[in-house]
This record gives structure tokens, sequence and C-alpha cells, in this order.
């Protein structure tokens, strides 16, 4: 029988380093199933932990990836799917298990229509990803609210729960206030708001080190005052917004004008 190799050829191998951004995946949803199994036992709490830890992982691995130069195709595919399950399907069941389960008729329907807005949300951003590929020109605003963000608007009546007394709780858990919440949510996933994206983040070289220091009290927040941190940060991401529709909208003019943008100010 002949032999399939060539004679001399060392077999392909890959380096450990090149794997880490598929860990770091595979870590994300590892959590994001797990927070699954939290509200299944009635652990809210490490529920909303488990989602808040997937988002965080979802942040860092593509930039492992692009640090250590291990883009792939197969990491790509591998994070589309990570997403949908931590950003979609964990936090629908998660909802659905603390709230929308006591509305027989839209608790589950409600559920179903969060999960699909962050598929099309991720179908629709693949899309994008693949034409700014073919122009690097193309804006690099997001186009409606990326699927972590979304997942973490969606359980933040959640985590607001937890800081308030058990009246003010049981308003904020009711399943009319989570179905309405919830659908406002996926309708900002899917729709056209353009959005803040990291790469439009632009910080002085002299500004190095104080925002060190910000993202320094920012992790401290989150250590020691968890759910008020977030809440404040699930505030200000909300504020946000419209400054985001006001600079797409200067872009666009500006780009209509013949005049720089202004994206690159402060860059060294």
């Amino acid at each position: 029988m002949p032999n399939s190799k060539q004679p001399g050829k060392l077999p392909r191998k890959l380096s450990i380093h090149k794997m880490i951004p598929n860990l770091i995946t595979l870590t994300a949803m590892a959590a994001g199933m797990s927070s699954v199994k939290f509200a299944i036992a009635g652990r809210w709490e490490a529920a909303v932990i488990a989602i808040v830890v997937a988002a965080f992982m979802d942040a860092f691995d593509g930039a492992a990836a692009r640090l250590l130069k291990a883009q792939s195709k197969l990491g790509a595919e591998l994070d589309s799917f990570s997403d949908f399950l931590c950003f979609g399907v964990a936090p629908a069941l998660v909802l659905y298990l603390w709230s929308l389960q006591d509305h027989a008729r839209w608790g589950w329907p409600v559920a179903l229509i969060f999960a699909m807005s962050v598929a099309l949300r991720l179908s629709r951003f693949n899309i994008v990803a693949d034409e700014k590929e073919k122009d690097p020109t193309a804006s690099k605003h997001f186009t409606g609210v990326p699927s972590p963000l979304g997942a973490g608007l969606a359980i933040l009546p959640m985590i607001v729960s937890f800081q308030v007394d058990d009246q003010t709780a049981a308003i904020v858990r009711h399943y009319n206030v989570i179905e309405a919440w919830s659908m406002i949510v996926a309708a900002m996933m899917v729709s056209h708001i353009p959005t803040f994206s990291s790469k439009q983040i632009r910080i002085p070289y002299k500004m190095k080190v104080p925002a060190l220091a910000a993202f320094g009290i920012l992790i401290a927040g989150i250590i020691n005052l968890t759910w008020l941190t977030l809440t404040l940060m699930g505030v200000v991401y909300l504020l946000s917004l419209p400054f985001g529709v006001r600079h797409q909208a200067r872009q666009e003019k500006a780009q209509q004008d013949g005049k720089p943008s202004g994206d690159d100010d402060g860059e060294e």
C-alpha cells in the first residue's frame, strides 16, 4: 500500500499559544452553560455572575487572537456559537426560570424571541465583518446593540432586584416588566442604531496611566460592589446610545463634506 505521507516532510504541528483564544472561547461557553445550571438550582446571583464572566471572556478572546496572530475560521465559527449560547440561550432561559415562567401564555414566546434576536444580531454581524474585511474603509461602528451588552441589559432587572427591598424586587421581577424590557432589548439588538465600537476608542498616549487606573477602579468595584458597579455600567451604556447616533451622523456628514471625521485625534 503506498505511503500517503511525503518522505522527509514533518507532520504539521500547532503551537499551544495559538490555541489560547479558542480556550478562552470555550471557557466563556462553559460559563454560559453554568449560568443555566445555577438558574435551575435557584442560585440567581451565581447565574448572573456566570453570564458576566462569559461577557468578559468574549471581550478578550478576539483581542487574544489578534495579539497572538491566531485568527482562524474555526475560531470565528466557535465564537459565534459561543455568543449565541452565552448571550442568547442562557439569558433567555435564566429570565424564563426567574420570572417569565409565571406567565403561562407569553413567558416562553418572549424567551424565544429574545434568543432569536441574538441569533439574527450575530448573523448580521458576521456578514458585516466579512464586508469590512473586503473594504477596510467601512464604518467601524456597530449596528445595533452587541449581543454581550444586550445580554447584560436583559439581566439588568435581576441585578437591580439584588439591591432593593423585597417589595420593590417583586415589582422589578414581575413578568410584565421583564417581558416588556426583554422586547425592548431584543429590538435594540436587531435595530440599525449605530453604537460605539471599541475600535473607535482612541486614548492619548499621555492618558495611558489614568486609563489603566480607571480600569483598576472598575475591577475593584466589580469585586467589592458587584451589583452597584454592574448597574452603573448598564446605565452608562444606555446613556451613551444617543451619543453613538450623534457621532455616526457627524461622521456621515463629514464624509459627505470631504472632511476628516476626527476619529484619529489623539492617536500617537
